[in-house]
């Protein structure tokens, strides 16, 4: 039988509808249940597209994007959704660090449509990462999560709300050896250093992360915490505490500190006789006694964990510098004073932001020859327990260091032995 006129018109009518639920479905936002042309409010950290691929392209330098933390109910599910999957209770490894990333890069990354909003932002997020609410309307387009802005807010640095599990203690995968060595500094001093094993864990400051914490050391990501992989591929010895001015007076006969006390860490220590007061310890006991590397520091700070690194979890290991060494608490591994928030720590390497998997990494700073004390070269810039600082110091003059010492064989032979 031939359809009607009628019938054939309600099956236009059909089709219609059908075509128009599902354009209306199409331009919803993935991340909200809101309908297209509606707003919604994303809150996470913004920068500058650049810094958060290996190989940034030049359009890279204009393109601001947000990675989402929180603000629709879409978003908590997504960040629970990654969590559960990739997330154990405690401790994240290196490779589940990595996976959690990659996730929140496919899920919770929202590109940030130009306008006179942003003219200005590009520039500023190169290297400034802030916490950011962005008020707009979600699309989607060639695969790519975009907001369109009508607000876009700068939070105060520690106003993100990331779930419980991202907020636990640090607790490390492997622990030190048993035996600590004794270093010998002077007749009557010495320095225990803990005898770390080998392993790799994924560095700097994951995208949708912050330092920021709610104590005195908040503030915004930084661009040169570029996450990459790091393995470290032999066990070494660290120091438990920076170099003591009592330390540094006995072996070289002079005190640069401008707070003085025996107890108090040794700062304002140029790179040269950091490298003659390693010579001289070498020599008396008779051990490879350096600066540790950028790596190798970074790993005993995190006790070789890959959690992102909030501040506030280590807010009874923070000390200053009037504070006397190993007066707070030692993070997991028994290190004292890796977060001093009024000095930054000196490294063996030039102290680079790498995009690359590295392997025993170590960078020398050619540039500056006086530092090649020891036939090895040591940075004029310096590190600090993942950029905690709070910048009141003029520069990156007040300093602080303390050394490591490269394991013999046996020493090694017997970590590993521990460790399996």
């Amino acid at each position: 039988m031939r359809p009607t006129l009628v019938a054939i018109a309600g099956m236009i009518l059909a089709v219609g509808a059908c075509a128009a639920i599902a354009q209306e479905k199409s331009t919803m936002s993935a991340s909200s249940s809101a309908p297209a042309g509606s707003e919604v409010t994303l809150q996470g950290i913004m920068m500058c597209d650049a810094s958060c691929v290996p190989k940034p392209a030049k359009d890279d330098e204009k393109t601001v994007v947000l990675f989402a933390v929180s603000g629709t109910p879409q978003v908590a599910a997504a960040v629970d959704s990654i969590l559960k999957d990739n997330w154990p209770d405690e401790t994240l490894g290196a490779d589940q660090a990595r996976k959690v990333q990659d996730e929140w890069i496919k899920g919770l990354k929202y590109y940030v449509a130009p306008g006179e909003l942003t003219k200005d932002t590009a520039a500023k997020c190169r290297w400034y990462n802030p916490e950011t609410a962005i008020t707009g309307t979600i699309s989607e387009k060639d695969g790519k999560k975009w907001i369109t802005p009508s607000k876009i807010a700068e939070m105060r640095p520690g106003s993100l709300k990331y779930p419980e599990k991202m907020l636990k203690p640090d607790k490390p995968l492997a622990m030190p050896g048993k035996t600590p060595l004794t270093l010998k500094v002077a007749d009557t001093l010495s320095l225990k250093c803990i005898l770390l094993p080998a392993g790799k864990y994924f560095a700097g400051i994951p995208f949708y992360a912050t330092y920021a914490g709610g104590n005195e050391t908040d503030r915004a990501r930084y661009d040169d915490d570029y996450p990459n992989m790091v393995t470290l591929t032999k066990p070494f010895y660290l120091a438990e505490m920076p170099v003591t001015q009592e330390m540094y007076e006995a072996v070289m006969g002079s005190n640069p500190s401008d707070t003085k006390g025996p107890q108090l860490q040794a700062t304002r220590v140029s790179a040269t006789d950091i490298g003659k007061f390693c010579q001289s310890l070498s020599e008396k006991n008779k051990r490879v006694v350096r600066p540790p590397t950028q790596a190798e520091w970074e790993y005993a700070a995190r006790v070789g964990t890959s959690n992102p690194p909030f501040n506030f979890k280590h807010k009874d290991e923070i000390s200053k510098v009037a504070d006397q060494v190993k007066s707070k608490k030692p993070n997991a591994w028994g290190f004292y004073d890796m977060i001093c928030v009024e000095s930054w720590e000196m490294i063996r390497d030039a102290r680079t932001m790498y995009r690359t998997d590295l392997v025993d990494p170590y960078r020398p700073d050619k540039s500056d020859k006086e530092h090649n004390a020891m036939g090895r070269a040591f940075c004029s810039f310096v590190a600090t327990r993942e950029g905690v600082g709070d910048g009141s110091q003029p520069g990156y003059t007040l300093t602080r260091f303390r050394v490591a010492v490269e394991a013999t064989p046996e020493e090694i032979a017997e970590i590993e032995k521990a460790v399996k």
